[in-house]
């Protein structure tokens, strides 16, 4: 059986910013009382969760949330990485919705307009995506010789912010990598703080399994040699191939079994922010 990768993802405790609807953005928010309760019961939902690494961003609310986590783990990386941060929302962040309603109409312009463009902001999400997969899924070859002794799939959690987890999981892994949903209608509603949502990453068995299944630079070598114009460099056709072959060899599949449940808080009467187009933009 092929390997495969857990993912835990959860969004950070409540703050007075989400409270009142201001838009958060890079500002360094803290966790409110709630959010920090928040904090402490998602931490014990989790405890019993073997996890082989922690990863956060480095803003508090994040941090402080992952924090509550990682005690139950003591024997567990916690590794910060300002990759998941959320958006910077640039002259936006610290305004509340209707501030920032009223400047976009007297600027005439929208909401993308302000701070970090969209598509960098995704691009660095699903480049973290990226790295943790291939430094934590197991290669196929590797997991398969090493099935004599029984091995447990990796499992990785993950605290970040309401805008992280809908490019990673709504946009990339659902619809960019077209992973099966279960519970599909669930999707329409936003990530809630302190919400945990669940996939799971495999990689696609191929025919060719003679070469690892991410050996990428063996890709771009055969092919670059075979691809060259006479003054060395790779045209555009030849790029589009070896990003077709690195795809084709490092492609994944999987499925999301979890999205934006919050049970540790509704038994406890917690608030569970997060079910309003509001929140799009107070992470």
């Amino acid at each position: 059986m092929a390997p495969q990768l857990h993912f835990t993802i959860v969004r950070h405790g409540e703050t007075s910013s989400n409270l009142n609807h201001i838009i958060q953005g890079h500002i360094d928010t803290k966790l409110n009382k709630t959010g920090r309760e928040q904090a402490e019961l998602v931490g014990q939902r989790l405890r019993k969760l073997k996890i082989d690494h922690i990863y956060t961003s480095d803003l508090s609310r994040a941090k402080k949330t992952a924090e509550a986590i990682a005690k139950h783990h003591p024997d567990t990386p916690l590794t910060v990485d300002i990759r998941l941060r959320e958006r910077d929302m640039g002259r936006l962040s610290g305004k509340s919705i209707q501030e920032a309603l009223d400047l976009i109409k007297e600027e005439e312009a929208s909401w993308d307009d302000y701070g970090e463009p969209e598509e960098d902001f995704k691009a660095q999400v699903v480049d973290f995506f990226n790295d943790i997969v291939a430094k934590h899924l197991p290669k196929n070859n590797d997991f398969q010789q090493s099935s004599g002794s029984k091995q447990r799939n990796p499992h990785i959690l993950i605290v970040t912010h309401g805008g992280v987890i809908n490019k990673l999981v709504r946009e990339h892994i659902i619809m960019d990598l077209g992973f099966f949903v279960n519970g599909y209608l669930s999707i329409q509603h936003k990530a809630k703080n302190t919400s945990v949502t669940k996939f799971v990453v495999r990689r696609v068995e191929t025919s060719n399994s003679t070469t690892d299944d991410d050996d990428a630079t063996s890709v771009v070598s055969s092919n670059t040699a075979e691809n060259e114009s006479n003054d060395g460099s790779i045209n555009d056709d030849s790029e589009k191939i070896i990003r077709r072959d690195i795809e084709r060899k490092n492609k994944l599949k999987g499925e999301v079994t979890l999205w934006s449940c919050v049970t540790h808080l509704t038994t406890k009467n917690k608030r569970t922010h997060g079910d309003s187009q509001i929140d799009d933009f107070v992470h």
